[in-house]
């Protein structure tokens, strides 16, 4: 059975933020384009598919909407649909797709998409001041509580 731990989609997209960072230089849209088709293929599409999803003027790093944030953070969120926690730690660092949690239905009222991982059961168990401590210093050992990071 295959295991991944960061695959070439990956790279590529992160060579795209990296250049679009500053940190390196290059062509963003190269290593966009790149992370785009190495999905598509890795997942079963063609080269020629990919070509195609790529000429559409709001999938084309040129002409899509929004900035370099949107624009990968999208691409890679689909590139890893099938990881469900990777996909949701790339929409928490860069804020894309825009997600809304479920409503209607069965779902309950004032449903959140969650916006960090609580501390797990042993550490109140076997750190339980500290865990105190940390939890009373950022609002509150809940998931709707924003890390120090999160600007949104």
């Amino acid at each position: 059975m295959e295991g991944l731990f960061l695959d070439y989609s990956e790279t590529e997209f992160g060579l795209a933020e990296a250049i679009e960072r500053g940190f390196i230089t290059g062509d963003a849209a190269e290593h966009y384009n790149k992370g785009v088709i190495a999905s598509i293929v890795y997942w079963g599409g063609t080269t020629e598919a990919a070509a195609a999803y790529l000429a559409q003027p709001k999938v084309a790093y040129a002409t899509a909407t929004g900035d370099y944030k949107q624009k990968i953070g999208f691409q890679k969120w689909l590139a890893l649909y099938n990881r469900g926690l990777d996909a949701w730690l790339e929409w928490r660092r860069l804020d894309y797709p825009k997600l809304l949690p479920p409503t209607g239905g069965n779902a309950p009222a004032g449903l959140q998409i969650p916006l960090r991982i609580i501390y797990p059961i042993t550490e109140g168990t076997l750190n339980g001041a500290n865990l105190k401590s940390a939890a009373d210093a950022m609002g509150g050992d809940l998931t709707s509580v924003k890390l120090f990071w999160d600007k949104f």
